[in-house]
């Protein structure tokens, strides 16, 4: 083989490898997208522009990837049989000309946005170009929000809601704030002048309308796609017409209910909304003091630390400010508003700052609306509709709550998933109860937790009332545990199946609550009980175990019988 031969193999064997990897960093990049990771910068491309656009056009700059369906139909369209613009009327001397100068300039920013039906990755577009394109076709490429003298009302109603996104918990720099608002600075200067500009106020129209879409898309669903980056998470949602919903607020002057018809209304979000604007607050007002670390602090105890101690309280609202109190004394009204902070971050209820309060203590309000923001996040993954009537159980505060109407009518204890066995978040409907149920172990439990076990003690599987079956199949043979060599067998060997008896030691207690679904995750007793005197309970493999659940039978028949149980 010839050296040259050689040498241009190589090469291109070595620019397939980069270019493979170039893919794989990209995959990674998109699976690490996050809250504070809105956009990714794609390699810029030279535009072909067939209109000269202002020198300070708002639109080339980068693309962030937003997921949409909507048929490649709508952008052959745009890209091959471009829309023809009416002549204007000069005899009549009226905007027909204004206008459609418009238009000629949207409809070329339009094309650019894609090339054939790639998109074009140096355009700055939040939401999806199809959608945006197939929306604007939808309405003959009519401007939305501007007219030939400037922003119309529904445009103002617009730009407000972006500038309050963080009410939201989201960033108006997200939706183009500062390119809008720099854009409507310049049209009004113009206007004064009389020389408004077809193409900025096209220009400001396009990142209006994408302003809308995205905005209503992470409202309404969320920045974050629960599904691609391995979260655990297995509730669908019902995807919202975005574009069916803008077309009526737009019809019926209604823009006012763009943020309540978009947004969830479970009453955790709204909560959370509130408590949102509350540390924003705090944190404007300049957060809170770190109470130094020392000794656990008690009623009765005296010092600077006592002083700082209560200014935090007072800060985040666990204590009232009081006259009668000396700051540097841990009295019972300290205690109180200790007593206050600790029940509301789950922690143990005894009015002590020790280790763990202090820690809470001394999070910075910055982390906090961090987690707000997040925790809001995920509220906007869940079905606007979750019934009238449903239980949801809260992993990280290790409660049930049953819901109707809106509010916890009861607040049950319970224990989840250890934190490297996390309990799936999923929703099912119920569909009966057993009274002194079976267990059948999961194989997974089996291996990991009971095959350790019986390796130790050989007498495990009888202390425990647990049988062993030849295999999963519904009439296999039962088996005599001590004709199994234990000590020889691996988790690849493990074909048995294990079930535990009814008994008062079994792992399932007297009463088991059954959603089906493939995880084998359902509510039931425990006779592990001192375990509900901890203040985190994660436990395997009582992964769903609930505190006095004789308590929730009628709750249950209730909400069997209105057919409506989500979780």
């Amino acid at each position: 083989m010839k050296p040259s031969v050689l040498i241009f193999i190589l090469s291109g064997s070595i620019l397939l490898l980069f270019g493979n990897g170039y893919s794989l960093n990209l995959n990674d990049q998109l699976d690490k997208f996050s809250l504070t990771n809105y956009s990714f910068p794609f390699v810029k491309k030279k535009r072909n522009d067939h209109i000269k656009f202002d020198s300070h056009c708002k639109i080339p700059v980068s693309y962030s990837l937003m997921k949409c369906n909507c048929p490649c139909e709508f952008i052959d369209t745009l890209n091959q049989n471009p829309i023809s613009t009416p002549k204007p009327n000069i005899t009549s001397n009226n905007c027909c000309d204004f206008i459609d100068e418009m238009r000629e300039y949207m409809i070329s920013l339009l094309r650019h946005l894609t090339i054939g039906n790639k998109i074009n990755c140096d355009i700055t577009i939040t939401c999806n170009p199809k959608l945006l394109s197939a929306f604007y076709l939808h309405r003959g490429i009519k401007p939305v929000w501007v007219t030939e003298d400037g922003l119309n009302s529904t445009s103002e109603i617009l730009i407000n809601t972006i500038i309050e996104a963080t009410h939201e918990g989201l960033d108006p720099e997200t939706y183009h704030q500062k390119d809008i608002l720099n854009l409507v600075s310049d049209i009004k200067l113009r206007i004064m002048s009389h020389t408004p500009e077809p193409a900025i106020l096209a220009e400001l129209d396009l990142l209006l309308t994408d302003a809308f879409f995205s905005y209503g898309f992470h409202l309404s669903e969320g920045m974050v796609d629960p599904y691609s980056n391995k979260l655990n998470w297995y509730i669908k949602k019902p995807k919202k017409k975005l574009g069916e919903i803008f077309q009526t607020l737009l019809f019926d002057d209604q823009m006012e209910g763009f943020i309540h018809a978009l947004q969830p209304h479970h009453s955790g979000y709204l909560r959370l909304k509130q408590a949102l604007l509350k540390y924003q607050k705090i944190k404007k007002s300049g957060g809170w003091h770190e109470v130094s670390a020392g000794k656990k602090l008690r009623k009765g105890d005296y010092g600077i630390r006592i002083s700082t101690l209560r200014s935090r309280l007072i800060i985040s609202n666990d204590l009232t400010a009081s006259t009668h109190s000396h700051h540097d004394c841990f009295d019972e009204v300290l205690e109180d508003g200790v007593r206050r902070f600790q029940a509301r971050h789950g922690l143990k209820v005894d009015g002590i700052v020790g280790s763990k309060t202090l820690l809470a203590l001394n999070v910075p309000v910055e982390d906090r609306i961090r987690q707000i923001k997040l925790n809001m996040e995920r509220w906007r993954w869940l079905p606007q509709e979750l019934g009238k009537c449903y239980l949801m159980v809260n992993t990280a505060d290790f409660k049930l709550n049953v819901i109707e109407n809106e509010q916890s009518i009861k607040s049950i204890k319970a224990i989840v998933g250890k934190m490297k066995r996390r309990t799936p978040v999923f929703s099912r409907k119920i569909t009966y109860l057993e009274l002194n149920p079976y267990w059948n172990i999961p194989q997974k439990i089996a291996l990991n937790d009971i095959l350790p076990c019986i390796k130790k003690d050989p007498g495990y599987l009888t202390d425990h009332n647990i049988r062993v079956f030849e295999n999963w199949e519904e009439n296999s043979r039962e088996l005599n545990p001590e004709s199994i060599n234990w000590a020889a067998t691996s988790k690849k060997d493990f074909v048995y199946k294990l079930r535990q008896d009814p008994a008062i030691s079994n792992a399932l207690g007297q009463i088991k609550f059954v959603f089906p679904n493939e995880f084998s995750i359902y509510l039931h007793d425990t006779p592990a009980r001192k375990l509900f005197n901890m203040t985190r309970r994660p436990l395997v493999p009582v992964v769903s175990a609930l505190k006095n659940p004789w308590n929730l039978p009628l709750i249950f028949y209730k909400i069997i019988q209105n057919g409506v149980s989500k979780n």
